[in-house]
């Protein structure tokens, strides 16, 4: 029997396109984040795949872009911000949010609030997005 469009949607927004990382604490340094072997090392979130797609084609996106942050803000990419680029990324979010893709906007707070939490550890935020 065939998958129902309601359920070929309902796997589509559950479908993972990466994660985001944070050290469990600042004492945690040269460890990359993503290896099995280290993941008791760092809190982690997924980054559903729906909601990445609405992100990367919008205004927030593009305003990501223009904040302090290392690597490529983009699919098949890592890049991250560290601990002292944090306010200007939780301040956008919070500031955006309400414009931001409806698809996107779950994950996008959720976001804020696990870089706050970042931020009261004194560490960065790592995305790596694999598709």
């Amino acid at each position: 029997m065939g998958a129902t469009m309601a359920q070929n949607l309902a796997h589509e927004t559950a479908r993972e396109i990466g994660r985001t990382y944070a050290a469990r604490g600042p004492w945690i340094d040269d460890v990359t984040p993503g290896d099995p072997a280290d993941e008791a090392l760092f809190e982690s979130r997924p980054i559903p795949a729906d909601a990445w797609s609405a992100f990367e084609t919008s205004a927030l996106c593009e305003h990501m872009h223009g904040i302090p942050h290392e690597g490529i803000i983009g699919a098949y990419e890592e890049f991250w911000f560290t601990a002292p680029q944090l306010p200007a990324l939780i301040a956008l979010l919070e500031t955006e949010l309400g414009h931001a893709p409806h698809q996107a906007r779950a994950w996008l707070s959720e976001l804020a609030r696990f870089a706050r939490r970042a931020q009261a550890r004194n560490v960065g935020v790592t995305f790596v997005v694999s598709g």
